[in-house]
């Protein structure tokens, strides 16, 4: 890992905010322009305490409420990376207004209580196991006078976590032990925490260079979830139904002002952190997620185009196995082909069969790479290559004709996930496991066109498609991972309709949206969110790179390439249709977690490339770049262009 951006970080989350709502008090507008500012940024789930687990456990932890997890969680934190790091490495949790003495700590039963206005549903290290049963590891939860007596004995941290209390943190307003007013939760409560917040940070002298903090700090401003008010909401479920979207900014020393458009959420934070402390990884959501790179000034870029040796080409698919790019071609003949390329040589083209009709893909993990293609029968044919045999042909599933495919290789597991789709334009998917083809899945949808794609992102798999007959561009989702399956009883604050799934698609398509904001009629005041819904022509093509999903494609009568990105990493899959009708409560998802409420980035145009939506594009991942394949306009000549994160410009910093 490189020289660490920061020394210390101090993380202060605050309650159940809209971005746009905080935006609108003057004093975190302010502060958000002395820092970088976060725009794209998303809380994991709702409600309050599942966003503070996610936040140190690297996953949810099947908690779904804000009652205490019972019995205690088991799951290894950041804590536990940190205490087992080689560098001597220290971690403290201020609790704003938490009275050690109200429930001291005993060597058996230890159960911590509120004490209002500190709430332990606030605290998540409260929730772990291996915290409560540890007599030292609790003396490590302290208050925010605390707080002042290591910052002013040089005794900081270089983790530190501060919650403010229920009044500090905009939950509640201040003397209050209810939430009835909060229907009027934005601007008042903004300007609540907001007051607090500027006290605080004066007694830092922060930020500016007479800071009281060490050198070094990196402060995060952010939100454990987006609230919206009542009105906003009228005819909704809840409060919570709506983008995901909170404020985040980062502040210290080592900090340009600026903005981050990418998107980021809470294991975003837990993964920087692990790198920039060289701590590893939990395993979980945190292992694949998107990190704050810019703070090493990195930042990813496309690289000049350049000509390959391959031309006269109607298809393409490229993926990397053994540390080579494999791209297998069709021409004009149906000849299928192959070459290699290592990022510097290319191999001869070598021939693989005469009978492919244009529709074929390509999948690699680490012990084999998978070919599928569509033959003049339209017959599906699977082959097979590894370093020991070549390519072999191996046993193809029944689905009958098939008109077009894609497929991937499931990250961190030794499965392939197929998705083809049927002469009457129904979607199927196949899970390629042990060598056999698994029996096929009922059909995923009926209302995409010949267009779509897979793409994953840590335990999160896409099926990105065009929905016949327009233009816009929908997903289905897809979790492989235990941690984001949900199985949760009637409670009176969850039930069946939080349920999220593993190896099933979700019930629900879901539009690909990027989230901001605007001003509403209905609260002229305030703006409101907004959803700007994608467009596409002809060929999509999407790989990931250091926990980035790069989808490509041209829009709709445009020659010009354009991409979007998708960086939200512990995505769940609901179990049922999801819905904002309350009527509907009891046989549909809330869709909390899900791709309903997490955003995509905005569109930009791809290094002045310019092709026919429907020609010859690839895309695969070599090491830590990604290939991109195509051929320019009225060219024969297939042209890569490679994109990788790279040091920022110096004006751009």
């Amino acid at each position: 890992m490189k020289k660490r951006a920061f020394d210390h970080i101090l993380i202060i989350m605050f309650e159940n905010e809209y971005r746009g709502y905080v935006m609108e008090n003057e004093y975190m507008r302010n502060l958000a322009a002395q820092g970088i500012e976060l725009t794209n940024s998303f809380g994991v789930m709702h409600p309050s305490q599942t966003n503070y687990i996610a936040s140190i456990f690297g996953e949810l932890c099947g908690v779904n409420d804000d009652q205490k997890p019972q019995p205690s969680l088991s799951q290894k934190t950041i804590v536990d990376l940190i205490e087992g790091s080689p560098y001597n490495l220290r971690w403290k949790a201020y609790m704003d207004s938490y009275i050690a003495d109200d429930t001291p700590w005993q060597a058996e039963g230890f159960t911590p209580k509120d004490h209002y206005p500190y709430v332990i549903k606030h605290n998540p290290f409260s929730s772990c196991k291996n915290i409560l049963d540890d007599q030292q590891r609790w003396k490590n939860i302290d208050n925010e006078a605390g707080f002042w007596r290591d910052l002013l004995n040089d005794d900081f941290p270089e983790y530190a976590w501060f919650t403010p209390n229920m009044w500090n943190d905009g939950h509640y307003l201040a003397g209050t032990l209810n939430d009835n007013v909060k229907g009027e939760r934005a601007p008042i409560l903004v300007d609540q925490q907001a007051k607090w917040l500027k006290s605080f940070f004066a007694g830092l002298n922060f930020p500016g260079p007479n800071s009281k903090l060490p050198p070094d700090t990196l402060v995060v401003v952010t939100y454990d979830e987006a609230d919206f008010e009542a009105f906003y909401d009228q005819g909704k479920k809840y409060t919570y139904d709506g983008p995901n979207q909170i404020y985040t900014v980062l502040l210290g020393d080592m900090i340009s002002p600026g903005q981050q458009s990418q998107g980021y959420n809470h294991y975003s934070l837990l993964k920087t952190v692990e790198k920039n402390f060289n701590l590893g990884d939990l395993q979980k959501n945190d292992r694949d997620a998107n990190w704050f790179q810019f703070l090493w000034n990195q930042a990813f870029e496309w690289q000049p185009s350049q000509a390959t040796p391959l031309s006269h080409q109607q298809t393409i698919k490229a993926t990397s196995y053994q540390g080579q790019l494999y791209l297998v071609a069709v021409d004009h003949h149906n000849h299928l082909v192959y070459r290699t390329f290592n990022g510097k040589d290319w191999s001869p083209e070598l021939g693989l069969a005469n009978d492919c009709s244009h529709q074929l893909c390509l999948a690699a993990n680490d012990d084999k790479l998978l070919l599928a293609y569509r033959n003049t029968h339209d017959q599906l044919i699977i082959k097979q290559y590894d370093l020991t045999n070549g390519w072999t042909q191996c046993e193809s599933p029944d689905g009958g004709p098939v008109r077009q495919l894609s497929m991937l290789a499931i990250p961190h597991q030794s499965e392939f996930l197929l998705v083809y789709q049927n002469m009457q334009g129904q979607l199927f998917s196949l899970c390629f496991t042990d060598g056999q083809w698994q029996q096929a899945s009922d059909n995923l949808c009926s209302h995409s066109d010949e267009q779509f794609t897979l793409a994953a992102l840590g335990a999160t798999i896409l099926l990105i498609y065009k929905i016949a007959g327009s233009d816009k561009l929908a997903c289905l989702s897809y979790n492989t991972a235990e941690f984001n399956q949900m199985t949760v009883a009637d409670s009176q604050y969850a039930g069946p309709y939080d349920n999220a799934t593993i190896n099933q698609w979700s019930a629900s398509a879901f539009s690909l949206n990027h989230f901001s904001s605007a001003p509403s009629t209905m609260t002229p005041h305030e703006d409101e969110p907004t959803a700007e819904g994608y467009q596409a022509a002809g060929i999509l093509v999407a790989e990931t790179l250091d926990g980035v999903i790069h989808l490509l494609h041209n829009g709709p009568g445009n020659t010009q390439l354009l991409t979007e990105t998708f960086s939200i990493s512990g995505i769940l899959t609901p179990e049922n249709p999801v819905s904002f009708d309350p009527a509907k409560n009891d046989t549909t998802s809330n869709g909390y977690g899900t791709m309903a409420e997490a955003g995509w980035s905005s569109k930009t145009p791809v290094n002045g490339i310019f092709r026919d939506a429907d020609g010859p594009l690839a895309i695969a991942k070599l090491d830590d770049q990604l290939w991109l394949f195509y051929q320019p306009l009225e060219q024969d000549v297939i042209c890569a262009c490679c994109g990788s994160f790279q040091p920022l410009k110096e004006e751009t910093r």
